[in-house]
């Protein structure tokens, strides 16, 4: 390497030095290290400082190689990490980081001192796919179904200490609210129809076998199973398409000791059965992928019975969580656009269609089944649209156009905007919203969302931010929490309430030894599988790689993940729970980063 390059590098580093120290600095916390102000510098930075140095003399050697993808892939998610790490600060330090140009400045600077950091680091992750990527058997294997059994028990032994612990279930979250709306006869579509008729109908269940309580342990046996199931026919699908052993122990580990998966599996929370179902829908993606990739035609059984496993678990699976509706069916058009030829764009587009319309067929069935109340359909779905303009008026009221404010506060009313707006959560306004106006009139309301944007386009940066930050957050990663293992609060008092009994075989000072109160584990490094940043960036990181390697079969895979995320951007608040699809699914992002198809270099994303 030339003394040019050695200089560069420590040039670089020196001002990624600051900038971490800066972005530091935005939390007002000065230590006692060397020197004061951004130039007390950590004993952290300073170790980043020699990091960096080494990975910049790594990637100095990329930029010579002509890796143009590697290099494409790098810098865009370099900087957007960069840039999200300083973001991150000023909402959580700074409260605004749009409502200035000078701010806005020395973010933009900060980042890029960031990114000197993260870019070289996101080419070593490259780097490190590329060394460990399998090549795929597209042979049958034997033993499948052994395989299948095998799998499935090790989950469920994975799964049985914390639902002894819990027995008979974990009510965190909304589920214990659902359940006494339902049992008092208050059923709506406020929250997923079916996950309320499965909790009346388990609690009718336990009062016929004498306690509430044994009904869902019936429960929480068929979720562990599900998600056992999803597992192991995602393990399956492995077990088919690699021959080495340590692969599929990878992938295999990796499902067992992600303990958001037991925290979850013994949970009631309303999307879980639903997200195990969506998993199984994702690997028959991956199948009907593979067909379309290998023969290109749909005259084979096989390739019927993996579309309808795609259309049936898929559409089940958005029923227990409506916004992944959005996802399969956008993400599945944008895979039917990818498809080489017009005639599998035209089955794939009608195997989304197909999707979709069973999902609409499903709930309004379960609608009449359950007899539900539909409710509060667009104040959901503008709950983010609903926060932005009730900031806006908030803090721009004055200025405003009277009659602009007018219509706002038609639909948002004064004295909700006053007294419930939260920048960090929508749920306070969003609920005193007026869904019939809402729903006669959207198209005004999307234009006074557009109208209010355009002039205050850093209000809704911030407000997003706000919103959002706990799952794309690089720099304080948001970890799971709001959560307990124990049912809190009693039932009406003239209904039977739900015993909670613990029941491990040893102390509950033991199980304590790895498990905090509220569910996250104590274990080093595992307990990065609490962190939303680990889901959210894998996820963004398989679609850009795969755009930078031309790769339809990776744009593909990422598609429906991807706009899932997307959804839950749009939504009133941060919740680790609101993105445990991306949780289950983490296996197969990674799949699809690691596996090596022959034509893989060769794909291409525009079609022919």
């Amino acid at each position: 390497m030339s003394s040019r390059s050695k200089l560069a590098i420590v040039v670089l580093s020196v001002l990624c030095l600051i900038s971490i120290e800066y972005t530091n600095c935005l939390s007002e916390f000065y230590g006692v290290y060397l020197g004061t102000g951004i130039f007390s510098f950590s004993p952290e930075s300073i170790l980043v400082f020699a990091v960096c140095i080494f990975l910049l003399s790594r990637f100095f050697k990329v930029l010579h190689s002509g890796d143009r993808s590697r290099i494409a892939a790098s810098v865009i998610l370099g900087f957007l990490i960069g840039f999200c790490c300083v973001w991150s600060q000023f909402v959580l330090y700074k409260t605004t980081l749009f409502d200035s140009s000078s701010k806005v400045f020395a973010a933009l600077a900060a980042s890029l001192g960031f990114s000197v950091f993260t870019i070289p680091l996101v080419s070593e992750m490259i780097g490190l796919i590329k060394k460990y990527s399998f090549d795929v058997n597209d042979n049958e294997k034997k033993g499948r179904l052994i395989y299948f059994f095998k799998v499935f028990a090790a989950v469920i032994i994975v799964y049985i200490p914390m639902f002894l612990y819990v027995w008979p279930m974990n009510f965190f979250s909304d589920s214990w609210d659902e359940l006494v709306a339902q049992i008092e006869g208050r059923r709506s579509t406020h929250h997923t129809v079916i996950h309320g008729l499965m909790l009346r109908k388990f609690y009718i269940l336990g009062l016929k076998l004498g306690e509430p309580a044994y009904g869902f342990q019936f429960y929480t046996i068929l979720q562990m199973m599900i998600i056992a199931f999803a597992i192991a026919v995602f393990m399956v699908y492995v077990y088919e398409k690699c021959s080495d052993k340590k692969v599929r122990a990878f992938f295999l580990i990796l499902n067992l000791i992600n303990p958001v998966n037991v925290y979850y599996a013994v949970s009631a929370d309303k999307g879980t059965m639903g997200i195990a179902l969506a998993m199984v829908a994702m690997v028959s993606l991956f199948r009907i992928l593979d067909h379309m990739e290998s023969e290109g035609t749909v005259k084979n059984r096989r390739f019927v019975i993996n579309v309808l496993v795609f259309i049936l678990c898929g559409s089940m699976g958005c029923q227990f969580r409506n916004n992944m509706v959005y996802a399969f069916l956008l993400g599945g058009i944008v895979i039917a656009v990818l498809r080489k030829n017009i005639p599998q764009k035209i089955i794939m587009l009608l195997i989304v269609l197909a999707v979709f319309g069973s999902y609409k067929i499903e709930y309004h069935g379960l609608i009449r089944l359950e007899n539900s109340k539909e409710v509060d359909t667009y104040r959901e779905t503008f709950a983010f649209p609903i926060n932005c303009l009730a900031r806006i008026v908030k803090l721009h009221g004055d200025e405003l156009d009277p009659e602009i404010y007018s219509s706002i506060t038609e639909y948002i009313p004064e004295y909700a905007i006053e007294e419930e707006y939260n920048i960090s959560i929508a749920d306070g306004v969003k609920a005193r919203a007026n869904e019939e106006l809402l729903q006669n009139e959207t198209g005004r309301f999307i234009k006074l969302f557009i109208y209010c944007g355009l002039k205050y386009p850093g209000d809704y940066l911030d407000q997003f931010a706000w919103l959002t930050h706990g799952y794309w957050n690089p720099y304080r990663a948001w970890v799971l929490t709001s959560t307990t293992a124990v049912c809190v609060r009693p039932l009406p008092e003239q209904y039977a309430d739900i015993r909670h009994d613990y029941k491990l075989p040893f102390g509950e000072n033991s199980f304590h030894w790895v498990w905090w109160h509220e569910g996250r584990f104590k274990i080093p490094l595992i307990a990065w599988f609490f962190r939303g940043t680990v889901y959210f960036w894998s996820v963004i990181f398989l679609f850009v790689y795969g755009i930078s390697k031309k790769n339809r079969r990776m744009i593909s895979i990422s598609m429906i993940p991807l706009f899932y995320l997307i959804t839950v951007l749009a939504g009133p608040l941060c919740q680790f729970r609101y993105i445990y699809f991306n949780v289950l699914t983490l296996p197969i992002v990674l799949y699809a980063l690691l596996e090596k198809k022959p034509d893989q270099e060769k794909a291409a994303v525009s079609s022919k």
